[in-house]
């Protein structure tokens, strides 16, 4: 069964009438169902913290900020600033296309073209859902904008963070680099991301892995970095093998040597299917349409 690390505490207060609100303090193991459990507790807290901010928005999306931290105050905030960041950036997930793989031929072309993949199931050795890049067929000469490429990675996470282990124990990154050339990248690519979830999104970043990285890369590395926090730039790895990346080998990709077999565009019409038929549970809805 899925594990988290992590450790909670009741702390004795009243405030409001509202019963204990939990912080994690250290590093343990713990059961999803008993952080599930502890999320469902806090949950109409955090529903009366917010108000009418949160009216509309699913008990899912709420709690998406409670498994991220059970700590009623903390989860308030990062939703608070999700919701500022949106108003903000109405590019990514509230313009017309919306954030829609069916309604957005861009996206869907984008999204199919195995530049950021998120294979359902595939973890690393500490239980966090990987999600595998080859940036070398992000082809920007093809008319791509880089907030086109930044949605398309949004809607991956936005995928991800469906499933309630990652929520609790986060993502890590392994990009394959090999074959990169400057026409596969641009400074406002990781400019616009960072800024997107850093802060404003209830996401754990466990690590992130590039493998091969070209020496034009390393120097722009240098500068994109500074825009990360300090402890995400802890979790950042220059590697030079598979071996070093913290996953079974069956685990790969067959590209990468292992067994699992992904297809994009079976994943995308898969994804277009969940998007028509309703049951799809993305952070659009935390921002209710008036």
């Amino acid at each position: 069964r899925c594990q988290l690390l992590a450790i909670t505490v009741i702390l004795s207060s009243r405030d409001q009438g509202r019963r204990p609100y939990l912080i994690e303090t250290a590093m343990t193991t713990q059961s999803v169902e008993e952080k599930k459990q502890i999320a469902l507790e806090l949950l109409p807290a955090l529903k009366e913290k917010l108000g009418a901010k949160v009216e509309g928005v699913s008990d899912q999306n709420l709690l998406k900020f409670l498994h991220w931290k059970t700590d009623v105050n903390r989860a308030s905030d990062r939703f608070l600033s999700h919701l500022k960041w949106r108003e903000e950036n109405p590019w990514a997930f509230d313009l017309d296309p919306s954030m829609r793989a069916h309604k957005d031929e861009r996206l869907k072309r984008i999204l199919e073209s195995d530049v950021i993949v998120a294979p359902t199931g595939m973890k690393d050795k500490k239980g966090n859902t990987m999600l595998v890049g080859r940036l070398r067929n992000n082809d920007m000469s093809d008319g791509r904008t880089p907030k086109d490429v930044v949605r398309m990675v949004l809607y991956v996470i936005d995928r991800a963070m469906e499933d309630e282990c990652t929520q609790m124990n986060g993502i890590a990154i392994f990009h394959d680099l090999n074959g990169l050339s400057i026409k596969n990248v641009s400074p406002a690519i990781p400019r616009l991301l960072f800024g997107a979830i850093i802060g404003n999104f209830p996401i754990r970043i466990r690590g992130a892995y590039l493998l091969n990285a070209p020496l034009f890369f390393r120097g722009m590395f240098s500068a994109i970095s500074l825009l990360m926090p300090s402890k995400l730039r802890q979790r950042i790895y220059f590697v030079n093998s598979l071996d070093e990346i913290p996953i079974d080998n069956d685990e790969h990709l067959q590209e990468h040597g292992g067994k699992r077999v992904y297809d994009s565009k079976e994943w995308v019409e898969a994804q277009i299917q969940r998007e028509l038929d309703g049951s799809m549970d993305s952070f659009s809805g935390c921002v209710t349409q008036k």
